[in-house]
């Protein structure tokens, strides 16, 4: 991957838990882990089923071209509305990449999703890989790409610490809308 790629980060904004349906979802394009060239915000079910279809619509919606890889804070949105990293990847045709700061406990995840009814497919995802970075561990779990190209995509997109840039100021910005 050539220095300079561009990445889509994607967070979601706060929400209160019972009382929002809806919240947002941000988008951040950067190029590599300089600098911000575009932000976009779409609205997103709590607990839903449409993150997938959002994130497309944010990674068709984004301003800037050659979008190399879209970066994900993790597989989940909205409260529990997962997002298909196979889907998403096959749609977009770019490498998709989760990152979480810990390493996920599938049981209690799935049986979340059981309560809301978002369980479908949940199986199929593939156990989280671990990626050693200058500060710590985080763990991926990607699609469209190989375990060697999607750590380097967290790497390419990472500054300092274990956050990816680009999704480290959508959650800045989700923060406050």
């Amino acid at each position: 991957m050539k220095s300079g790629s561009r990445f889509l980060g994607v967070d979601d904004s706060s929400h209160e838990k019972f009382e929002d349906e809806k919240t947002s979802l941000i988008g951040v394009t950067y190029r590599g882990a300089e600098f911000i060239e575009d932000v976009r915000k779409v609205e997103v079910k709590i607990d839903g089923g449409d993150a997938t279809e959002k994130i497309i619509e944010l990674y068709n919606n984004a301003e800037a071209s050659e979008i190399a890889a879209v970066v994900l804070d993790g597989i989940s949105f909205a409260g529990l509305n997962v997002v298909d990293l196979e889907k998403l990847s096959g749609e977009i045709e770019v490498p998709v990449v989760a990152v979480t700061t810990s390493r996920p406990d599938r049981e209690k995840f799935y049986e979340a999703l059981k309560i809301v009814g978002n369980e479908e497919g949940f199986w199929s995802l593939e156990d989280p890989v671990e990626l050693e970075l200058e500060e710590g561990k985080v763990f991926l779990q990607f699609a469209g790409c190989t375990e060697k190209e999607a750590k380097e995509i967290v790497q390419k997109s990472t500054l300092q610490g274990l956050t990816p840039e680009c999704v480290r100021v959508a959650d800045m910005i989700g923060r406050i809308v």
